[in-house]
């Protein structure tokens, strides 16, 4: 798909790759956006049998946590496993950074990372912090790990706790 060539069925198409790469049906959109996109309408612009309005596709780029061009261009990342947001235990972050461990190191800087994070959001809740993926990959460069090796090791340390 070129910017310059694009149809009405290349969006259909994208809109639909980008639902299935976060493995979701037509009403887990429905219910994720609350209500606001409906599976049936979802549905009708992913089959291009409805005209997708700008409004509408800022919604939905947002729903989906993407650039709104990028319904409209040919970006290989819509299939990308990475996709989504991972919710961070913080409490458990602050307790492994305080305790020697073999990961004494890695987790200091996790909790740096997300400290950072927090402030900048002012997101005092405490608890939970969500990450895009983007942010993710960032934290994986910063440890010199590989994405997947990192959503592994958070796993087992008991710090990821899902994954939208």
């Amino acid at each position: 798909m070129s910017p310059d060539t694009v149809t009405i069925s290349d969006i259909s198409a994208k809109l639909r790759t980008l639902r299935h790469a976060r493995g979701w049906s037509l009403l887990d959109v429905e219910r994720v956006s609350q209500g606001r996109i409906k599976a049936v309408v979802l549905g009708s612009y992913e089959r291009g049998s409805r005209t997708l309005s700008v409004k509408r596709a800022i919604e939905i780029a947002n729903l989906y946590e993407i650039p709104l061009s990028q319904l409209f261009t040919d970006k290989k990342n819509t299939t990308d496993v990475n996709t989504g947001r991972k919710m961070f235990d913080l409490r458990t972050i602050s307790n492994r950074a305080q305790l020697p461990n073999e990961f004494s190191e890695r987790f200091t800087i996790l909790a740096r990372y997300t400290r950072s994070i927090v402030e900048s959001r002012q997101d005092w809740n405490g608890e939970v912090l969500s990450l895009r993926s983007s942010d993710c990959t960032v934290l994986a460069h910063i440890l010199n790990m590989e994405y997947i090796e990192l959503m592994q090791w958070l796993d087992e340390q008991r710090v990821l706790l899902a994954i939208r």
